[in-house]
């Protein structure tokens, strides 16, 4: 089997071969059940398997600060609770804008402490980029994140099996706006509508160009066709699950 990690997107080979491999951890109140994808490859959650039409807005904050206070209206307006997930050194530069979204209502998941690429550091240094911007988010909010979401979408199963050894739930995307790229609001509508399903969780960023005027329109699109917005935390299965090769996590507790 051959696989590629394109900012988190898995590119199988021909013949997969499905092996599930249950392990359970217990972190602190934190019970966590994993298992291995495809061969023993382990995966972070792209989307989630649910017969509910629940969807998640995943935005990413590793740049400036600018349009925290917009993204915060606009998502008030439609009384949506977004999950950001915020760098370190993020917090270390904004600290005022963290507090802002958490007394906002909003979810806040680590993005690591300095936006390293996770597959080139040894387990001492994921550990690290882990649990000091778990500890910098706790020291301004008051609540430990759950969630990381790996800088770039970088990722291999030592990565996973790390994230998940700290006791946080790895979280990836499987509608990504690439407002990154700085394109229109329209064509970044399109891309969400064009992969969204009940369980997608979206990717966007802070910071980037046309993602506040771009917002309204997503929000409204998706909600026209019935969808409900939840934080990833309210999404995603935290008892026994089983996460696929394509990402979709799926909870062994329903039949």
């Amino acid at each position: 089997m051959r696989y590629l990690v394109v900012r988190g997107r898995v590119v199988m080979g021909v013949c997969l071969l499905a092996v599930t491999i249950c392990a359970a951890l217990m972190f602190g109140t934190v019970h966590i059940v994993r298992t291995a994808g495809t061969a023993g490859k382990k995966y972070p959650i792209y989307s989630v398997e649910t017969n509910k039409q629940l969807v998640s807005m995943g935005i990413n904050c590793a740049w400036d600060n600018a349009d925290i206070p917009a993204l915060i209206e606009i998502l008030g307006k439609y009384n949506i609770k977004a999950t950001f997930f915020v760098v370190g050194d993020w917090c270390d530069k904004y600290p005022e804008s963290v507090r802002m979204l958490y007394e906002a209502g909003h979810e806040i998941g680590s993005h690591s402490d300095t936006h390293a690429d996770m597959t080139r550091l040894d387990r001492t240094g994921m550990q690290r980029e882990i649990r000091n911007s778990a500890t910098k988010i706790e020291a301004l909010t008051g609540t430990r994140p759950i969630l990381f979401r790996p800088p770039s979408g970088a990722y291999n199963s030592e990565v996973v099996q790390v994230i998940e050894d700290e006791g946080f739930y790895p979280i990836q995307w499987d509608c990504d706006s690439i407002d990154y790229k700085d394109p229109t609001a329209d064509q970044m509508k399109a891309r969400i509508l064009k992969k969204l399903r009940s369980g997608s969780i979206m990717l966007f960023h802070s910071g980037a160009k046309n993602t506040p005027g771009a917002l309204p329109r997503i929000i409204e699109a998706v909600q026209e066709k019935g969808y409900r917005f939840v934080p990833v935390s309210d999404l995603i299965y935290k008892g026994s699950y089983t996460v696929d090769f394509e990402g979709r996590q799926h909870s062994n507790s329903i039949p």
